[in-house]
């Protein structure tokens, strides 16, 4: 008997649920469905690089034109680095005769129905040359010291910060495996790679300061500088082998010197120095090379985006 019962409700259950379905179906039949209005918001949109921004109007029209018709939506431009061997063509990011470019790009996405969007700046991360150091990414460095107390203590509290060059030119190596090209046999090893003969290595000493006073930064393409100079102190900590903490940074003159009346026992000073971190936007687009901005401060971020 229960078998049969959990048999019949099985059944029931079945009986239902189909004539529940074929009803949902004939109803929706019977419904005019209209399809939503297709705006470019609708379309996929696809990353528009301008390298080196050699862009002109016949050629941003010829482009935009086959966009359109391949039914995309939108263009998000990005300025970006330029190629070898074209640099009488480079526009400056934001020059007037960019602007001209970019206003023209604006008008004829809008007769062709294409969206235009952009990037906030050129290459990654943010950052250009109007970014100062006070507004540019950091490094904090510490050193230590310890002390016995029970008298003044005078010691010096400094940090000097080691000069640092990363750049393009300076990591082109010799390819190797499926990367290299046919028929090229590299000189090097995969794990010895020897450096691209027409990369021309370039030392810390060949930068002059600010990183805008150095010629064709297209052809450096830094992406890491840290000059050799003394750090400002952030902050000094004094911690005692019973616990105690006490910050004793007021402690310290401006020339660096700690002269501070140590209770006593021993103790470890932690000095905290505020340094560059020294990132330069990678694969900018010519005029767009500068120090990226501290992505913890907002003053910096809308010192940045003021001037995009």
């Amino acid at each position: 008997m229960p078998l049969q019962s959990i048999k019949n409700g099985i059944v029931i259950g079945s009986v239902i649920l189909l004539g529940t379905l074929l009803l949902a179906c004939s109803t929706t039949q019977e419904q005019d469905v209209e399809w939503p209005e297709i705006t470019s918001e609708n379309k996929p949109w696809t990353r528009w690089w301008w390298m080196g921004s050699t862009v002109n109007e016949q050629d941003l029209t010829e482009r935009m034109e086959q966009y359109a018709a391949a039914n995309i939506g939108g263009l998000e431009i990005t300025p970006i680095y330029g190629v070898y061997g074209y640099e009488d063509q480079f526009i400056n990011f934001l020059s007037p005769t960019w602007m001209d470019r970019l206003e023209y790009t604006l008008a004829e996405g809008d007769s062709l129905g294409l969206g235009i969007d952009m990037a906030t700046g050129t290459g990654w991360p943010f950052g250009g040359p109007w970014i100062e150091q006070n507004h540019a990414s950091k490094r904090l460095y510490f050193n230590t010291y310890e002390i016995t107390g029970g008298s003044t203590v005078n010691q010096q509290i400094s940090y000097v910060q080691e000069p640092y060059l990363s750049s393009v030119g300076n990591t082109v190596y010799e390819l190797h495996g499926f990367l290299r090209a046919e028929g090229e046999q590299p000189k090097g090893t995969a794990e010895q790679p020897l450096r691209n003969p027409e990369s021309d290595p370039i030392e810390i000493s060949e930068i002059e300061q600010p990183i805008s006073a150095n010629e064709n930064l297209q052809a450096l393409a830094l992406s890491q500088v840290r000059f050799e100079q003394e750090l400002p102190l952030a902050a000094l900590m004094a911690y005692s082998g019973d616990g105690e903490v006490l910050d004793i940074s007021d402690q310290v003159d401006e020339n660096g010197n700690l002269e501070w009346d140590a209770p006593a026992g021993s103790w470890t000073l932690y000095a905290v120095f505020d340094g560059w971190h020294g990132k330069i936007v990678e694969r900018a687009a010519p005029g767009g090379e500068g120090f990226v901005i501290d992505h913890f401060s907002g003053e910096a971020l809308q010192h940045y985006l003021a001037d995009i």
